[in-house]
């Protein structure tokens, strides 16, 4: 007798169990779909560009870096209106593209590098976040280097994609993207894929000096696991792109590209 009720307390308690199992799923997964449905609802949101100056500009200017006068006409000018998607949320300083990825999100910025981890652009609670300028950083990219964090997420959202830049091939096809901001558009150089721990020197923020800024390029130089000759200089401006990488315990992967 005693036997059987443990059986049946057993067999209950497996029940329970099953259940709060079955509960906990169903709440992760609808959790999944409605954190991924706002993350592609993005692209809804996402500023008109002016195509017809995008396509001179984006043209594949890496060989020949010079200062043309009619090409920094084009590149100094703003291709994005941000007006409406910084009604939404002031906090959204640009907007990132790289062809041949996924990576097509708008960029925010905010007192702390903690806050937009699990918020999306229109500051609701979203475990894929948004890409985001570290917050010691200038809005207007105007420090030689600027690190913008997004989540690699097994979905393939937000900085996922800067792992196939870890592929030789995909790396020497693909080199260049876009950085709309309010005030001017950039065009991505990319020159640089590499793996590094989370408190690597590459993520130094402050550079007085031009040596301090040719040795942090050397330092990429080195760290790389592809690197492109693109002549960039202590006189550049540069953006690195970081997200998790899992080659070892705090490992990042970093894409590094030349503003221009």
């Amino acid at each position: 007798m005693m036997r059987r009720k443990m059986l049946m307390i057993a067999v209950f308690l497996l029940i329970l169990a099953l259940v709060a199992a079955a509960v906990y799923g169903g709440r992760q997964v609808y959790s999944d779909y409605r954190d991924n449905a706002a993350a592609d609802q993005i692209q809804e949101d996402k500023p008109a560009v002016n195509q017809v100056q995008e396509h001179d500009f984006s043209a594949d200017h890496t060989a020949d870096h010079t200062d043309d006068t009619d090409e920094e006409k084009t590149t100094s000018s703003p291709l994005m209106d941000f007006s409406k998607i910084q009604g939404v949320n002031s906090e959204i300083i640009a907007w990132l593209t790289i062809p041949g990825t996924m990576i097509d999100y708008p960029v925010a910025q905010t007192d702390n590098n903690d806050y937009y981890l699990n918020h999306d652009m229109r500051k609701k609670a979203n475990a894929n976040g948004t890409l985001f300028l570290d917050y010691r950083a200038h809005a207007d990219f105007s420090d030689f280097s600027s690190v913008i964090y997004g989540h690699h997420m097994r979905s393939g959202r937000m900085f996922q994609n800067l792992v196939k830049f870890k592929d030789k091939a995909f790396f020497d096809e693909h080199t260049a993207g876009m950085l709309y901001t309010p005030d001017k558009t950039w065009r991505l150089e990319i020159f640089a894929v590499t793996v590094v721990r989370a408190d690597s020197e590459l993520y130094q923020y402050a550079f007085p000096s031009v040596s301090g800024r040719g040795a942090h390029l050397a330092m990429i130089r080195e760290a790389s696991m592809y690197y492109r000759e693109i002549g960039v200089s202590a006189d550049d401006r540069i953006l690195l792109l970081s997200t998790c990488s899992y080659e070892y315990r705090d490992a990042r992967t970093i894409l590094a590209a030349r503003l221009s």
